[in-house]
């Protein structure tokens, strides 16, 4: 093989990749803005994920909104799990942000407690 058939071969073959490269960049943005991607939605939807705390490796809880309702969500590799639904109070509680060191920052529920109350639900 020729040296200038050799060199455009290999130019060619390297255009190949970077459109390649190029088309699976431009998709997986495309696809990241319009299919939605994982639970983020676009701004004013009906579905929110108000907070979500990692407890160990794959595996999460979230805090949801969606509509009306506020839902407590376990997420597993296998799932996603209704821990519990919470009161529409409690819910509210986490769209407002606490005023900061006022006394509305003591009545944001955290982790541990609503862990608590779904003990405390479970057991009745």
């Amino acid at each position: 093989m020729q040296l200038p058939q050799l060199l455009l071969s290999v130019f060619g073959m390297l255009a190949v990749v970077l459109l390649v490269m190029a088309g699976a960049y431009a998709f997986t943005r495309w696809a990241g803005k319009n299919l939605g991607g994982s639970f983020a939605l676009r701004n004013g939807g009906r579905i929110q994920v108000l907070d979500r705390a990692v407890l160990g490796r794959d595996q999460t809880m979230l805090v949801v909104r969606a509509g009306e309702r506020y839902l407590l969500l376990g997420s597993t590799p296998s799932g996603l799990n209704l821990l519990v639904e919470l009161t529409k109070d409690e819910g509210e509680r986490w769209n407002s942000p606490p005023a900061p060191g006022g006394a509305e920052a003591k009545k944001t529920p955290d982790f541990p407690d609503l862990l608590r109350r779904l003990r405390e639900k479970k057991g009745n």
